[in-house]
This record gives C-alpha cells, structure tokens and sequence, in this order.
C-alpha cells in the first residue's frame, strides 16, 4: 500500500483505511428507502440503513422512498419513519406528476414535517413528464419561492430530464436549488455547460460517478468542487465504494471535503 492513496502519510484517506472514519460529517444527499421489484436489496429499511451509514461516517442520509415516488405510499408515512431515525435521516418529499391532488397536499403539509422534509424529488424519466411540464410547476414555483432543493434524476440524453430542459428549467426558476443527480451520466460537456449557465443554482451530484477513471476530476475541472455533491443512490449503491471513489480520485483534499460536506452545509446550515 506504499504506493498508493491510502498509504500517503496524514492523508484523509489514510485516515479513513485505518480508522474507518474520517474527522469529519458525510452527507449523502442521494438515498432511497424501501425494496424495490426488480432487485434484491439487502439493506433498504431504516433500521438496517442505519447500522451501515453509521459505521460509513455518514451523519445524514437525504432520501425518498421508492413507494412514494409511484404513489402506493404518501409522504406522511415517509416523514413517520424519519422520526424512527432523526439524527441520521432526512427526507426529500417524492412528486408523482400523476397525483396533482397530492402534490397540493403534501404542498400544504411540507412545513409540519420539519426538519426532516428538505427539498423535493423529482423522477421525470421514470414518469414520463418533462420537468419543463405544467404537472411539475406548482413545485418548481414553491421552492423557487423558499430557495429549497430539488433532486433531479438525469442520465445522459433522457427525454424528460436532459441538460436542455434542465439548463432552461434552472433559468426559469433561479431561487430553486437544483441537485442533478448522476450528473448527466455521460452527458459530461452538458453537466458543465448547465453549471456554468445558471445563476449559482444548479450543483452536480456524483451516484455512480466513483465508479468512472477521471470523471470526478473532469467535473472538478469543470466547474469546481464547490459545485459537486456527495450522493449514493443507497441502497442501490454502496457508501464505502463511493466515499472511496472521491477519496482516490486526483484532486486535492480541500476538494474532497468540499463534496463531503462543505457543500452540503453551505445549503443546508451546519446543524441540519
């Protein structure tokens, strides 16, 4: 190990190989709760997410539930099991574009389900609705008016949610916090150039980047650590591989706690 990352002397990563830890907060901005259908997932309930984030370091998990997101749950049972973890778990509030009665509702309710409701979710592609659509545009207009986040799935050249409509939406609704999760995979030069075009907004969230040789550094290139968010898609990837994808990428440790945790807490406050 000599040779490697994590044998560099006073390094955070060092630090975390041996310790398992590192000496400071993990957010992880991207998580869902719940089983889903197509995979067997063995940790997808809070209760055993919470062992594992623990022992990952991670201090909050924003989630949304994957019942939520198809509508066989509501966002109330959601805020309910936040309250069985509430030092750890935060909640993104699921849209459904399908269930414009629900989203008046969960609209309404959203300040009694503090602290633990921080933003919205949004899974365009999956529902088949443009962001850009007027089935999302009573939550685009709440949180541009309340500065709160949304987290967007985008994937590369998808129809619903690309670096087009996601760059004009941005545009539109300044005050709003967008999280694009994925980042655009794939669709690297887009991911930037929506950055770069948009009022201080918009940030880049990393599931399933740590994976990929040099896209970590590309992006810091891009458009600067500032700009990125740490985020797994738990429980569809794991924490360890993600913390130690960003812990061997090639840039410099300011960066990295920058997307650990700085980001994070310059949206969010430092006690959240």
């Amino acid at each position: 190990m000599t040779n490697s990352i994590w044998g560099k002397d006073h390094s955070i990563a060092q630090a975390y190989w041996r310790t398992g830890y590192a000496d400071f907060p993990i957010y992880d901005l991207h998580g869902h709760v719940g089983a889903h259908y197509a995979i067997y997932m063995k940790r997808c309930e809070p209760d055993t997410m919470a062992c594992h984030l623990r022992r990952a370091g991670v201090k909050h998990l924003v989630f949304s539930h994957h019942e939520a997101l198809f509508g066989n749950m509501r966002n109330e049972q959601v805020y309910q099991l936040c309250r069985s973890q509430p030092d750890l778990l935060r909640m993104y509030v699921a849209i459904n574009p399908h269930y414009p009665e629900r989203i008046r509702e969960d609209l309404a309710k959203f300040d009694a389900w503090a602290p633990f409701a921080v933003g919205f979710k949004f899974l365009a592609d999956y529902h088949n609705e443009r962001v850009d659509s007027k089935a999302y545009e009573p939550v685009l207009k709440f949180a541009n008016e309340r500065k709160l986040p949304i987290l967007n799935h985008t994937w590369g050249g998808s129809c619903c949610s690309n670096s087009t409509i996601l760059l004009a939406v941005a545009q539109k609704y300044p005050g709003a916090k967008f999280f694009m999760g994925h980042s655009f995979f794939g669709d690297w030069d887009g991911a930037v150039k929506v950055v770069r075009e948009t009022p201080g907004n918009v940030w880049l969230e990393l599931t399933a980047i740590p994976g990929e040789s040099g896209i970590i550094e590309r992006l810091v290139q891009g458009v600067g650590s500032t700009r990125l968010l740490f985020g797994t898609d738990l429980p569809w990837f794991d924490e360890f591989q993600a913390i130690g994808g960003v812990l061997s990428a090639k840039i410099d440790e300011e960066d990295m706690r920058n997307i650990f945790y700085r980001n994070a807490e310059q949206i969010f406050g430092e006690n959240w």
